[in-house]
Order: C-alpha cells, then sequence, then structure tokens
C-alpha cells in the first residue's frame, strides 16, 4: 500500500486529489496540509510514501517544501499545480512527476505507475528516514514573528523560553519572541538534543557548559551561546536531565 499526503492551500483542490487517488486499490489517503509548513509537519506524523504537493501556498511555498523534503530517503513528490512554468524548478527538486491542474485521470494513471516502480526502491530507504527522524529534531524550524514568519536552523537555537502566551527563541546572537506557545513548540523540537528543563524552559543539549548547583538538588544550566545564558532547572526534571547526560 502506498500512503499519500495531499498539501494544497484549495480544500476543493484537496478534495479533487483525494477523489482521484481513491480510484487506486493500492493508494491511501494518510493526512492532507494547507501549507508547507503543516505538510512538514504531516510527513513526520503521518509517514507518507509520496506527497502530492501545489507550488503556490502560504507561509512556505511547495518549491521551498519540496527542498526539505527532498533527500535521497526522502518521501517522493509529485507537484499538482495550476501553472506549467515551476517545472523546470520542480525537477531541480527531483520530483517524480508534474501534474498540471485540471488533473485528468488518464495523466494520473502515468504518474502512479512511476510511483509504483519507485516506490518499490525506495520503501527501505524511507523507512531509515522515519527512524531517524524519531528522535531528532527538524533540521529547519519555522516560526510567526509578529507578522512574519522567522526560520531556523533548528541546530543553533540554543534555549526556548516561555513569555506569557509566547516564547522567546534564543538563536545565535539575538532573541526573537514567536507567537507559539512552549508547550507547541516542545512538540516541533522533540528530538535527541532539546529537553525540557523547567515549565518555562527548554535548552539544546548541544550548548549545555555546566550544570551550577545552588543549593539542596537545586542546580541552574549554563549554556555557551552568544548570551551565555542561564536557565533554572526545575527538581522534578533534573533526574531526567541527568540522566540524558549519563550522570
Amino acid at each position: 500500500m502506498i500512503r499519500a499526503l495531499i498539501v494544497d492551500d484549495e480544500a476543493p483542490a484537496r478534495e479533487r486529489m483525494v477523489r482521484l487517488l481513491t480510484t487506486f486499490d493500492d493508494f491511501t489517503i494518510v493526512g492532507q496540509a494547507s501549507d508547507g509548513l503543516d505538510a512538514l509537519r504531516q510527513v513526520s506524523l503521518c509517514r507518507p510514501d509520496v506527497v502530492f504537493l501545489d507550488v503556490e501556498m502560504p507561509e512556505l511555498n511547495g518549491l521551498e517544501t519540496a527542498r526539505v523534503l527532498t533527500t535521497p530517503q526522502g518521501p517522493m513528490v509529485v507537484f499538482v499545480t495550476a501553472y506549467d512554468r515551476y517545472a523546470v524548478e520542480a525537477f531541480d527538486c527531483a520530483a517524480v512527476d508534474y501534474l498540471v491542474k485540471p488533473v485528468d485521470a488518464q495523466r494520473l494513471g502515468a504518474t502512479i505507475n512511476r510511483l509504483r516502480s519507485r516506490q518499490a526502491t525506495t520503501a527501505p530507504a524511507l523507512q531509515a528516514l522515519f527512524d531517524r527522524l524519531k528522535p531528532r529534531a527538524p533540521s529547519r524550524l519555522a516560526v510567526r514573528v509578529g507578522g512574519t514568519y522567522a526560520v531556523f536552523q533548528a541546530e543553533r537555537v540554543s534555549a526556548a523560553l516561555a513569555s506569557g502566551d509566547y516564547t522567546t527563541i534564543i538563536c545565535d546572537d539575538a532573541e526573537h519572541l514567536a507567537d507559539d506557545s512552549l508547550d507547541a513548540l516542545m512538540l516541533r523540537l522533540n528530538g535527541a538534543d532539546f529537553i525540557r528543563v523547567h515549565r518555562r524552559a527548554v535548552i539544546n543539549l548541544a550548548f549545555l557548559k555546566a550544570l551550577e548547583r545552588l543549593g539542596d538538588r537545586k542546580y541552574q544550566a549554563v549554556l555557551c551561546d552568544h548570551k551565555r545564558t542561564v536557565v533554572p532547572i526545575s527538581r522534578d526534571k533534573l533526574a531526567t536531565l541527568k540522566q540524558h547526560l549519563g550522570l
């Protein structure tokens, strides 16, 4: 069975692709997304074999999304768009095919045959990718900061600190006040390097320089980032942190 994720910012377009794909017995729809950011989240959650991806979408567009997804072990990508002018860029992203809306059933059939052939050789590598994704954070992190989206390399985020309903993200030599709550952000940073040390703080263990003892089972984490950030460690999180550090 080939698992498909459909990504399009227009609900009628997604519904049409669902109808077309469900005519093939060996395809199952495992998820839908309305923009590139949601697509990246859905890929890690739904583990699709193929992503049917629109190009012109808000937040991350289809081409930007495909560049993140396209690795030798990544899910297959088929672009589905109303425009033919993106075809060259699409195939530069190693797309399996490029469909122009409205999608013709016969033309889709040819795409399905390509996917079947490709899936037979990529399934083991795709499973290896998902196994690696499970314990690691995404390589790129996009969050809303006011009226824009800021995109970070996740590995360069040293800490995330709750600020009311918002989160201060410390990355390189700057601080960014993101609209996401710390709880929501932690779900997206659910990797081996990120750990919650306090109900109001998440740190990247790669930046941990020292644990300073302040008293009976009271510690603070000292980071080696540009701001030399100091983060309190709650008593209920201390044992988990020590376990991660092999202490």
